[in-house]
């Protein structure tokens, strides 16, 4: 639905290459179907001209009798049905593509996840899905309690590493979620966190870029990363609620 109603797309699915993807795609389709559309109504709206009645040649009778023309019948009008009926049809298996477009979207979002049937199914739900096959969902009690850091900050440095496809970010942290920082760190004191984030797959980080990332037990490739105060915001009320229940965890 996101491609035809073009409504903003949740902070999740814009985390989903693969999504993206899909609903540009789709979004393409629907620009062409709607297109056609609209031939097809003016197409309904203008009458068919109407083409010379066929001449019949008819017998000599006496006035007043069958063959008069005074009771012979009206050319009939029937022959501008079919074309009506052929062009409503065509209507009609257009407004069905839309429908199968509008699936199609709906199942690439969640392709190689789950199978989805599309009904009732949002961006958001079909993110939401795949990272719980990955484990549990960012910002959860779960996710918490696996987490080796989770802190947002300052993106100041972003450098390619050859030959790998990844960056090497160094972030000035703002705020520490995991480990919980100690009552007896100094008020104001900000470390540096250096991870390395795929170049390709997604836009890349830049010099200057509020973020919150997540970095696993084991590696040092973040399994999250949200950019911007706006997708920040809920998560970290998402971070904050869950970190008394995410102590009371381990980690299986």
């Amino acid at each position: 639905m996101a491609a035809i109603l073009g409504e903003p797309l949740p902070a999740a699915a814009r985390r989903d290459p693969a999504f993206l993807a899909a609903r540009d795609a789709a979004a393409a389709d629907v620009a062409v179907l709607r297109e056609q559309l609209g031939l097809i109504g003016d197409t309904l709206a203008r009458e068919a001209e109407p083409g010379p009645a066929p001449v019949r040649a008819l017998p000599a009778v006496a006035p007043g009798g069958p063959g008069d023309p005074a009771g012979r019948a009206r050319p009939s009008r029937r022959a501008r049905r079919p074309l009506k009926v052929a062009l409503g049809a065509l209507a009609a298996a257009a407004a069905a593509s839309v429908v199968i477009g509008t699936g199609w979207l709906v199942t690439q979002a969640g392709q190689g996840d789950t199978a989805s049937s599309g009904a009732g199914v949002t961006a958001e739900d079909a993110a939401d899905a795949k990272q719980q096959e990955a484990g549990t969902a960012f910002g959860s009690a779960g996710y918490l309690a696996c987490a080796r850091l989770v802190v947002e900050g300052t993106v100041t440095a972003v450098e390619p590493v050859p030959g790998a496809g990844r960056d090497r970010v160094t972030l000035e942290e703002t705020r520490r979620h995991k480990p919980e920082p100690d009552p007896g760190d100094l008020e104001g004191e900000r470390d540096e966190v250096t991870f390395l984030a795929e170049a390709d797959g997604g836009p890349r980080l830049r010099v200057g870029d509020e973020v919150l990332i997540g970095l696993p037990r084991e590696g040092s490739v973040p399994d999250a990363v949200i950019v911007g105060e706006e997708d920040i915001a809920p998560e970290r009320e998402r971070i904050t609620a869950a970190l008394p229940a995410s102590r009371a965890l381990t980690c299986e």
